[in-house]
């Protein structure tokens, strides 16, 4: 597998630690106003075009608006935030079409490329039709140019592909969690014009860091961890590079989104994917299919300070 100066074009920013201290390696918190600042500048200028983010991330979209603006060549992708209701009637649809209107608001845009429901099993709940109504209603208004979800696994786009017309699809990938591209899902949502947007291809950093230095909880997953590092040794790349690089290397995602604390970080992220040395056969031998490894959702909840 090749890559090289192309693969810039694939990446896009994900903004989750410019509204939350988000990440199981992130020891910086919450990204300050001058960092973000500077990151951006950094991604404008490497042409990273599309930013992703979502009502549920804190003040990212704010913090997102008041740094770009009404810009028409920036693509943004935001997400629905989950509804607590066990039923979708007449109130949670308001309260979600109120949603994505705050959303244009603090993004300063008339319109999203894409919105997602940050939770496909809403779609499973009864009245789960209003959903799609009103998603399809905002599409056809020009509020929101693409629709879909950010999906976990196959059963949840399967789901979403039975409910409406998906546009795009965010998915995990990784070199651990291959699940997606070995099932054949990914070349069909590609067959169907789905794009897909990638994103957890660091685990969150847990594939960067010293496998010692995390939590207790992946102690029964070392092996695994250790694995990464020891490809990327034989590779002579950095943990980050093959991680990123085998992502980009996949033709049926469109985009790769990376999330960043400082602007360091995104540095190497660009330089990595500008790298266009060829990646070392045999990466698929990594896949796990452990979902305690690989599902952040079912890691336990960090300790409180």
């Amino acid at each position: 597998m090749v890559v090289g100066a192309a693969s810039l074009r694939k990446l896009g920013l994900g903004t989750v630690q410019f509204g939350l201290a988000y990440g199981i390696t992130n020891l910086r918190g919450q990204v300050s106003a001058a960092e973000v600042e500077a990151i951006l500048k950094a991604a404008l200028a490497a042409g990273i075009d599309l930013f992703d983010t979502a009502a549920a991330y804190g003040e990212s979209e704010a913090v997102l608006g008041r740094a770009l603006g009404a810009r028409p060549d920036l693509r943004i992708v935001s997400k629905l935030p989950p509804l607590a209701s066990d039923r979708i009637g007449a109130a949670e649809i308001d309260q979600c079409r109120t949603t994505v209107l705050r959303s244009l608001t603090l993004l300063q845009r008339p319109s999203l490329d894409g919105l997602l429901l940050h939770r496909p099993d809403d779609l499973r709940k009864p009245g789960a039709e209003r959903l799609v109504a009103l998603l399809e209603e905002l599409k056809r208004a020009g509020k929101v140019a693409k629709i879909g979800v950010s999906a976990y696994d196959r059963a949840q786009i399967d789901l979403a592909v039975d409910r409406f017309a998906l546009d795009l699809v965010q998915v995990p990938v990784n070199l651990l969690d291959q699940r997606l591209l070995v099932d054949g899902t990914l070349d069909r949502l590609r067959s169907r014009n789905i794009e897909v947007h990638a994103r957890s291809i660091f685990l969150q950093g847990a594939l960067l860091a010293e496998p010692s230095s995390l939590p207790s909880h992946f102690a029964p997953h070392l092996d695994h961890l250790r694995a990464v590092g020891a490809a990327a040794q034989r590779a002579g790349l950095s943990r980050l590079a093959l991680c990123l690089r085998f992502v980009l290397a996949q033709p049926a995602i469109e985009r790769v989104i990376v999330g960043v604390t400082a602007l360091g970080e995104l540095e190497q992220i660009i330089a990595a994917a500008a790298d266009g040395a060829s990646l070392p056969a045999g990466l698929g031998a990594l896949a796990v299919d452990d979902q305690r490894l690989v599902n952040p959702a079912l890691w336990p909840a960090p300790a409180q300070p």
